[in-house]
């Protein structure tokens, strides 16, 4: 329980599905569950740590429950620890809308980070493209189609740490036999529901164990 000067200030709602090949939900083991929310909670901290500098007082958690039908409930929360002031409370509602913004860019940021994981390992050539503005850069696969991302996520994944991280996040792949992962961002807003999905491959599962994704470097060149 929070004492009385943690208070959560924005909470981000996430439905995730584990599905084997016969689109039938898995139930993760322990060992998936226990690396894989302690690597999504550090990898979530990094994602708002870069939207976000130099704010002591808010620490990131994630909390997350499993139900009969083999889905995770997750919830990113974001607690600030500074003391209230009666005196400054037009400013506290500022900062709090502050906080709940960098919480849903690094939401965004997590999302779409496992998601080019995903996109790499399913392409036969992946390569980093800069775009129009120094906000986004640009995946191309197969030399072809173009996918378009922060450049927050590009910086990311070019870090050896997060792509540590990254393999703990998705162990379930390894260590329970899953075919697909379901992310469902806003499942209590209707008409905001949206999934990204991740299906396993050859080259995903060479990844989780090890193995390089060079066209997640930066800069880096198509990889064959």
């Amino acid at each position: 329980m929070d004492s009385p000067l943690d208070t959560t200030v924005a909470r981000v709602p996430i439905t995730v599905r584990c599905l084997d090949e016969h689109g039938r939900p898995v139930r993760l083991s322990a060992r998936t569950l226990g690396r894989g929310s302690t690597d999504l909670q550090d990898l979530l901290r990094r994602a708002y740590a870069a939207v976000r500098e130099d704010c002591p007082a808010e620490t990131v958690t994630v909390s997350f429950l499993e139900d009969c039908r083999g889905r995770l409930q997750l919830e990113y929360l974001v607690v600030d620890r500074t003391r209230p002031s009666r005196w400054r409370r037009n400013r506290e509602r500022g900062r709090a809308e502050d906080v709940r913004t960098a919480l849903t860019e690094a939401t965004i940021v997590v999302t779409l980070a496992v998601e080019a994981v995903g996109a790499v390992a399913a392409a036969s050539t992946a390569r980093w493209s800069e775009g129009d503005t120094p906000d986004f850069a640009d995946l191309v696969l197969d030399g072809a189609r173009t996918v378009r991302l922060p450049g927050a996520v590009r910086d990311l994944l070019g870090d050896d740490a997060v792509l540590e991280l990254l393999r703990g996040t998705m162990a379930m792949f390894l260590d329970d036999d899953v075919e697909q992962l379901v992310i469902g961002k806003d499942p209590e807003l209707p008409g905001r529901y949206q999934e990204t999905v991740v299906t396993r491959s050859p080259a995903l599962v060479r990844f989780l164990r090890g193995g390089p994704l060079a066209g997640l470097v930066p800069g880096g060149s198509e990889r064959p």
